[in-house]
């Protein structure tokens, strides 16, 4: 058994099926930091040729997550740093269960952190860079949530 079908059956001993259970568990939103700091150092060092090791805030993944239109992934109630926590939780669920590839992942923010640069540089747009680019994440790696939410409101 390979190290994510081990990380598949833990979610499911302990009852995480969707992203509506991922999303309010702690444990997952440690894992998840670990992750969202690894993606984002990884696409810092790619746009800025240098390797680094940055960190993403947790008030930067709850903008990310307000901007991506997918706020209602969330549990309601939630100050910044709770939904950051979601968003961290939420990374680790789609690794754990393969809907988030690092490698993808991280070309997407590199490419999306560049773009959002480039057009606050031009004026085109207040909002930071890396908010930009974990925004387009969430909403990539939630593809199938979007749909199933709009199936739901038809």
């Amino acid at each position: 058994m390979d190290v994510l079908s081990k990380l598949q059956h833990l979610l499911k001993s302990h009852g995480v099926n969707s992203v509506e259970s991922a999303v309010r568990r702690k444990d997952l939103a440690r894992l998840g930091d670990s992750l969202a700091n690894l993606l984002y150092s990884l696409a810092e060092s790619l746009v800025n040729e240098r390797f680094g090791g940055g960190k993403v805030s947790g008030k930067t993944l709850a903008a990310a997550l307000r901007l991506s239109n997918l706020r209602h992934l969330a549990p309601s109630r939630l100050d910044a740093h709770g939904l950051g926590d979601s968003v961290e939780a939420l990374i680790a669920y789609k690794w754990i269960r393969g809907s988030l590839d690092i490698p993808e992942a991280v070309t997407l923010l590199a490419r999306e952190i560049k773009h959002a640069t480039e057009n606050r540089e031009l004026g085109q747009t207040q909002v930071q860079p890396v908010v930009t680019a974990f925004a387009a994440l969430i909403r990539n790696i939630c593809q199938d949530e979007q749909s199933a939410s709009t199936r739901k409101s038809q």
